[in-house]
């Protein structure tokens, strides 16, 4: 190799060097929320309902905007419909103080099934499902109370003057987090899955189980989640306070009978965030699929079909609302 070629070479390495440190030095771009056009709801398969510093508007598929009366007033997520979720009285749910000697340590809520005592708790909906420091929305699950009993994990339902329970089987048994459920409405279907990892799980895994529960919450399957953690960021110092969690954040959507996960905030990577599909591999393996690459800020919103899906894709080369067909 002459003198010359070798010169270019390390020249170009140089310059690749020097490109690559002012990318990881170059602050995130700044989204500005007063002209985010941010997907609610579709009205139809070609008609979109968007909101606009505020205001609601309805988009064609023309890419028109038509000013909307839409009032958002008393929204949320509502409860299936012949599920009851609450207690139907004050005395279906006791608690009990939990000590150690003569520390208190916690307060247990409790109910009574068959007569043994099922410690309940609400699914954990922080950590991964909430960017703190981003400002994004925070995703609506359905609000079941679960129990931990023996090792086992599961629902609760309150119908009529009885309290039930829905086990849902674990493929890892040291996983004893909560389930949180989403509901699928085009199919009718729920989709669980547990809310926090093991807590000696490597770097960039996650170990979780998920099921799939018909209309009336009996298990279809049960299944782990894909095992790498597209959540995960090393801490750094671009994540001071409270950590890279506070950052980050992890969106579930339950669409046709798939299950997608949308990973969002900085410093995840670009390349690293996006909307990923749980795709069923065979004998109960799973593993994602890459459906949307690239900053795309939470929420979405999908057709009533399920097919297409509106998001909002944030770009040095200029935001825009975008729209996939993930039925193609």
């Amino acid at each position: 190799m002459t003198k010359r070629i070798r010169r270019i070479l390390a020249i170009s390495l140089l310059i690749l060097l020097l490109v690559f440190l002012i990318a990881r030095c170059v602050p995130e771009k700044e989204l500005d929320l007063a002209s985010k056009i941010t997907p609610v709801q579709w009205i139809s398969e070609d008609e979109l309902l968007i909101r606009l510093d505020n205001e609601y508007f309805l988009y064609d598929p023309n890419g028109n905007l038509i000013p909307s009366k839409f009032d958002a007033a008393g929204g949320g997520i509502e409860n299936p419909l012949g599920i009851q979720v609450a207690p139907r009285s004050s005395n279906q749910i006791c608690s009990e103080e939990v000590h150690s000697g003569e520390i208190h340590l916690r307060t247990d809520q409790y109910v009574e099934i068959n007569g043994d005592k099922h410690r309940v708790r609400k699914p954990w909906l922080r950590g991964r499902f909430v960017g703190f420091n981003q400002g994004f929305p925070k995703g609506e699950y359905l609000d079941f109370y679960t129990y931990l009993h023996m090792g086992k994990v599961g629902l609760v339902t309150f119908a009529n003057a009885s309290v039930q329970k829905i086990e849902l089987p674990l493929q890892n048994d040291d996983n004893l987090s909560s389930p949180v459920l989403k509901r699928d409405s085009v199919t009718g279907q729920f989709f669980a899955f547990q809310t926090m990892c093991l807590r000696d799980d490597p770097d960039g895994t996650c170990t979780r189980t998920a099921w799939w529960l018909d209309a009336d919450l009996q298990v279809l399957s049960s299944f782990l989640l894909p095992n790498d953690d597209p959540l995960f960021v090393k801490e750094k110092l671009a994540c001071f306070s409270c950590g890279c969690g506070c950052y980050t954040q992890e969106d579930v959507y339950v669409v046709n009978g798939e299950a997608f996960f949308l990973y969002s905030g900085f410093p995840l990577p670009t390349s690293q965030r996006g909307l990923y599909r749980v795709a069923d591999v065979g004998e109960g393996r799973t593993e994602w699929v890459h459906e949307i690459k690239g900053r795309i800020e939470p929420p979405l919103a999908f057709s009533p079909s399920g097919c297409k899906v509106a998001y909002f894709r944030v770009s040095r080369f200029g935001d825009s609302l975008q729209f996939r067909n993930l039925c193609q």
